[in-house]
């Protein structure tokens, strides 16, 4: 007993010499009216930190003894500074901010009546570029907190989430709290890199671990494009709001614009708030705005300061978002506290003459007579850019024509500063997490110590009920635990029933059974009738960039009273080249327009519900060999060389749900240059060469393998596709020369242009299974899966194939904003407005032209359409088209 009571003095008094040892400041902010003021930026002078109340208005900030300068600064609140002394233990010092009062200046009436704010707004979006990049370098401490609570979830998802995890203790609970810190290194380089290394963290959110951990949300509203919205900074800003000025205030020298954000039209792709920017320097002082996203509300504020000089950087995130979606509501906060240290400017960015101007008459006499002399030195050495740039910062007022090109240049010659050498075409990972290596995990008396933003009650409680479960399972290591043995439906039904993926041991092999039922298994067409198939995949993977991956599948028609089956197989290496061998063999009932033809699962639908039966089916029996690899980079080579014998088919039922006394149509594809030569029993022999181009294609490397993703020029094509004769009873004598040329091009959110052209010619057309004609990207049922992008929508999928030539193009563009944002019941959808327009042209199809105009991302799933057709300029037909993207 006594020992135990020693032990209990001596855990005492190491907590009391520590909790004495502990020094800093505390205390509450509140308005005038003593209410708490929550999330107010805090910034230490000293030591370069920021940091900010929790939503109570409470801050606990530990300190070395010392004296401090600290700025509290609410939006919508005075800034206000204090002075103090830390010598033992907490200073207790609660603030009281006052209402902010704007001022009006006398400003000039502009021509049009135009608001005071667009001026200060051109100026403000014409140097974004410019302090974008003013930060070439810096280090921080940052320290990160989310908390998530969830207020509804229906009881329907309930039990599913519940069913999926066994460990009641991994459950998300409606009216719980989870929280997740974690003390952080960040290191910036200029444009955007970030180098986070995450020194310690905790969570209490269910399911995670020590290294689960939020990331720094690095949201700049600088760059131009954005994940959530425009950026009332972006150079289209005036496109998509109005401003309003709404006064002034003074902060020390510096004089600070509040502009209210309007959108022009109610939209998902937008925010509105409040932006303040700094006079005559025209860069953010804060940032207060929301934006009202498809699955809730999103606000987000950010305080700026001058950390070093005149880098003014953010010193406070905050992003709040109030979700509600199919019945599931939840609030998350996310706040981040930064200590700066290590600052480097970017000197051989070019400072516009406008801001050295402003710098100039901010210090001295003598100093400002020195950078004036300097301002001349350099106005000789500058470019032609340069000096444009200066012309249009030097005027009073700017149109938006000037504004946009400003931001370009200023843009232009922030960047080659940036490159000093050629483009890279790799595409690398800007943000980089690391965690360090051997750090312990830290108590509750370490994060009391270095938690800058203090714990709401509700996250407290939910880091000490983690604790004690964790406690609670330690102490029963020891125990066993009896659980429950699922039932033998419970284990069919969570694999073979609906698929399944198995690994060996050592995760090299991974084997994914497709399941006994589903879509993919049970099939109806009219050739066929009901068929069941069962498929495996293998994957194995001999190192990191070296793969094998096999596909055999058995299928069979129950009316035709057949086994159906085939095997694919691929090696994949040269991982930078994108190399790969595949050979693929079996025996398969095809649809002729195999490559663009109706989805199956629609079409036995259709069959079965409306006898209609658009498929139409041939018996290929096949082996084929095939490789791809990128010669160069940018210029890649496919070769296929095969042997098909090719089998007409008949209906072998007339089955369906309705209409079972009407026939279903003969399974002979309409065409008028078909004959029985193209669709009668045969051999082919057959290879093909592809080789694509693409100039200065941009590429990630993921896991020591290339991948390709985009280029700002067109991708070229060249094709030659031979029938050969003579070879294992092949009677194939065709040639086709074929090529195209296509681009996609994506600016802002949702914006989108792409166009294709190509054509092809036969030079031989001897003899060739119906297969082999050209086919044409078709779209003759009225509800499918497919995209419309260089599709021809109103032409049915054989009756336009050729074996001649033809010459087919496409354009298509997609915008948020066309139509319907100016109407007011639906500009705040998520919905994409799409035009299109196709044209093909062969020797029996002359001059068909098709336009159309569709609404997609409807429930972010669907899209519908409605299209017009003509032939030789003369009215052919229209359609409407409905699209489901389940991908």
């Amino acid at each position: 007993m006594m020992k135990m009571k020693l032990t209990l003095w001596l855990f005492a008094a190491i907590f009391s010499i520590n909790a004495y040892s502990q020094t800093g400041i505390k205390g509450v902010v509140t308005d005038e009216s003593d209410q708490t003021v929550p999330f107010t930026t805090i910034y230490l002078k000293q030591t370069t930190t920021g940091t900010t109340t929790n939503e109570l208005g409470e801050y606990e900030i530990l300190l070395e003894p010392g004296s401090y300068t600290m700025v509290f600064q609410g939006l919508g609140f005075e800034k206000q500074e204090i002075t103090f002394t830390v010598t033992n233990g907490f200073v207790e010092r609660n603030i009281q901010l006052k209402k902010q009062t704007y001022r009006i200046k006398e400003v000039r009436v502009y021509s049009g009546g135009e608001d005071p704010a667009y001026p200060i707004m051109r100026k403000a979006i014409s140097l974004a570029p410019y302090y974008q990049r003013q930060t070439a370098v810096y280090n921080a401490e940052v320290y990160l907190k989310g908390s998530l609570k969830m207020e509804k979830i229906p009881k329907l998802i309930k039990k599913m989430m519940d069913k999926e995890e066994e460990d009641k203790d991994a459950r998300i609970e409606v009216g719980k709290t989870y929280t997740m810190e974690s003390m952080n290194e960040i290191k910036f380089t200029a444009p955007d890199n970030y180098n986070h290394t995450i020194v310690n963290s905790q969570s209490t959110f269910p399911g995670s671990n020590e290294n689960d951990v939020i990331g720094y949300i690095t949201y700049s509203f600088y760059e131009p494009t954005q994940d959530i919205a425009v950026s009332p900074l972006a150079p289209n800003a005036f496109s998509y709001y109005k401003f309003v000025y709404e006064g002034f205030f003074y902060e020390g020298d510096a004089t600070v614009n509040k502009i209210k954000i309007i959108p022009k039209r109610r939209s998902q792709q937008t925010y509105s708030g409040y932006i303040y920017i700094v006079d005559n320097l025209w860069n953010i002082h804060s940032i207060d705005v929301t934006n009202d996203a498809f699955f809730g509300e999103i606000n987000v504020k950010q305080v700026y300061a001058p950390v070093k000089e005149r880098s003014w950087l953010p010193i406070s995130h905050r992003f709040n978002v109030k979700a509600s979606i199919f019945g599931v509501k939840a609030d998350f906060k996310y706040a981040g506290s930064v200590k700066y240290k290590d600052i480097v400017l970017n000197t051989d960015l070019p400072v516009p003459g406008i801001l050295l101007k402003q710098y100039a008459a901010e210090e001295a006499a003598i100093k400002a007579e020195e950078l004036r002399e300097k301002e001349e030195l350099e106005q000789a050495e500058k470019s032609k850019a340069q000096q444009k740039m200066e012309e249009l910062l030097a005027k009073e007022e700017l149109n938006n024509r000037e504004m946009i090109k400003l931001s370009r240049l200023i843009e232009k010659e922030s960047r080659k500063q940036e490159q000093g050498e050629e483009e890279s075409l790799e595409i690398k990972n800007t943000y980089k997490i690391t965690h360090k290596k051997d750090t312990l995990q830290k108590d509750s008396l370490y994060w009391d110590k270095i938690r800058p933003i203090p714990l709401t009650g509700d996250e407290l409680r939910g880091f000490e009920v983690k604790d004690s479960i964790k406690l609670a399972k330690q102490q029963a290591d020891t125990v066993k635990v009896e659980k429950k043995e699922k039932s033998l439906f419970s284990k069919v039904s969570g694999g073979f029933l609906s698929g399944h993926t198995f690994y060996a041991a050592d995760s090299a092999l991974r084997i994914t059974y497709d399941g006994l039922i589903g879509l993919k298994q049970i099939d109806f067409n009219a050739v066929d009738g009901w068929s069941y198939e069962q498929g495996l995949r293998f994957n194995y993977r001999i190192d990191s960039v070296h793969n094998i991956y096999m596909r055999p599948q058995i299928k069979y028609a129950f009316n035709r009273e057949k086994v159906l089956w085939s095997n694919f197989a691929s090696y994949s290496f040269a991982p930078m080249k994108r190399g790969y061998v595949s050979v693929g063999f079996g025996q398969q009932s095809k649809d002729f327009n195999s490559k663009y033809g109706i989805d199956r699962t629609l079409n036995a639908i259709s069959a079965l519900f409306f006898k209609e039966h658009y498929m139409k089916l041939y018996q290929n029996d096949y082996f084929f060999v095939s490789h791809g690899i990128d010669v160069v980079h940018g210029f890649r080579l496919n070769v296929n060389a095969s042997y098909h014998s090719f089998k007409e088919l008949q209906n072998s039922t007339n089955w369906s749900v309705l209409d079972r006394d009407k026939d279903y149509a003969l399974n002979i594809p309409v065409n008028s240059n078909v004959t029985t030569d193209h669709l009668r029993d045969q051999k082919d022999v057959h290879f093909n060469i592809d080789l694509e181009y693409t100039p200065r294609m941009h590429y990630r490397v993921y896991k020591g393998r290339k991948y390709n993703r985009s280029s700002r020029y067109p991708t070229f094509k060249l094709g030659y596709e031979r029938g050969v004769t003579g070879i294992m009873d092949s009677e194939s004598d065709y040639e086709l020369i074929k090529t195209s040329v296509y681009q996609s091009k994506s600016w802002g959110i949702f914006n989108e242009f792409k166009w294709q052209a190509g054509g092809g010619y036969f030079s031989r057309n001897e003899q060739m299974h119906f297969s082999r004609f050209q086919h044409f990207n078709t779209n003759e049922i009225p509800i499918s899966f497919k995209d419309w992008d260089g599709t021809f929508n109103l032409l049915d999928d054989y009756s336009v194939s050729t074996n001649k030539w033809y010459v087919e193009g496409h354009v298509s563009y997609a915008t948020p904003y066309l139509f319907l944002k100016f109407l007011p019941w639906v500009s705040n959808r998520l919905w994409v407005e799409n035009l299109y327009a196709s044209y093909l042209t062969t020797p029996d199809f002359k001059n068909y032209t098709e336009f159309g105009y569709g609404i997609s991302q409807i429930f972010l799933m669907g899209s519908v359409g409605t299209f017009v057709g003509f032939e030789n300029g003369q009215y052919r037909s229209w359609g409407i088209k409905i699209s489901l993207n389940l991908d």
